[in-house]
Formats: structure tokens, C-alpha cells, sequence
């Protein structure tokens, strides 16, 4: 028996070591775009209308990344907050401010990226709101096919902006 307690203690303290080298925490990381010239972000012409919304921002997403015993993604929580500003492609003159903060979440194993928040709204000079895009959205992370959407669309958001522009 005194033989047996030694060797138990050894695998026990080796068997911490092992359950420890593995369970380490997420990872974090931090990433801020800033697109300063206005690129393409959506057509106006589904809304009647013959012209492009550019835009530029800034974005600063903050992920705590999850992986499993194998080293492999499993879930990716994505915190997302942006400013900007949209313009007419064919008169860069006309302008609204956006911005969004929200969550996006990926489910390796569901396959499924859900975004829940404010993922866009629009407003003139921080007075009445134009446009806003709040709710749940859940999308195949392989297709990005749409497979629940609650509260407004991005069609909406869009349809709402392109009138606020085509106004100016």
C-alpha cells in the first residue's frame, strides 16, 4: 500500500498538469478597421432608384474566440461597434451618418451565425431617426442564407436610407 501511494500521487499531480495544460481560457482579440475613402456597401436601385450607397467607417471588433480539446474553433462571440457616414454615388454631397453596436455570434457545431443588437441605424445630425436595423438575425454560416430574422430588415434599413438620400 505505501507503494500505491506514491504512484497515485504522481499520476494524480500528472493527470493536473495535463487537465490544466488544456483547459486554458478563450483568446481575445481586438481589431479596428477605418476605411477613410467611400467604397460600395449597397444598391439603391431595388428601391427605385439609380445610383449606389458608398460609405466609410470605423469599426473596432472585440472576439473572445472558443476552441476545443483538438485546438478547433467551436464558437466565436464577436462584439461590433461602427460609425460612419453613407453618400450618394453619384452625388458624394449627399450624406447620412450611420453606426451600429451589436453581437455577432458563431456556433461551429450548429453551423449558424446569429447577430443580435442594433446592427445599423441612421440619423441626420444626431436628430429623428431615418432608418434602423435592431433584432435577432440567424444565418447559415455556410449558404448565409437567412434562416430567422425578427424586428426590422436590412431591407428595411436599406429602403429607408436611399429615401433619406434621394431627398437631399
Amino acid at each position: 500500500m505505501k507503494k500505491i501511494a506514491p504512484l497515485l500521487a504522481v499520476l494524480t499531480a500528472a493527470l493536473g498538469l495535463v487537465a490544466s495544460a488544456t483547459a486554458s481560457g478563450p483568446a481575445h482579440v481586438t481589431v479596428t478597421i477605418v476605411q477613410s475613402t467611400p467604397i460600395p456597401n449597397f444598391s439603391c436601385t431595388p428601391y427605385g432608384y439609380a445610383w449606389d450607397v458608398l460609405s466609410t467607417f470605423t469599426v473596432t471588433r472585440r472576439s473572445t474566440l472558443y476552441y476545443d480539446s483538438d485546438g478547433n474553433l467551436a464558437k466565436e462571440i464577436r462584439h461590433v461597434d461602427f460609425t460612419g457616414t453613407l453618400y450618394r454615388s453619384d452625388n458624394l454631397s449627399a450624406t447620412i451618418p450611420y453606426a451600429g453596436t451589436w453581437n455577432r455570434t458563431l456556433d461551429v457545431a450548429a453551423n449558424t451565425v446569429t447577430n443580435t443588437g442594433l446592427m445599423r441605424y441612421s440619423h441626420p445630425n444626431g436628430s429623428g431617426m431615418v432608418s434602423m436595423d435592431p433584432g435577432r438575425t440567424v444565418f447559415d454560416a455556410t449558404t448565409f442564407d437567412t434562416l430567422s430574422d425578427t424586428g426590422p430588415t436590412n431591407a428595411d434599413w436599406q429602403s429607408g436610407v436611399c429615401a433619406y438620400l434621394a431627398a437631399q
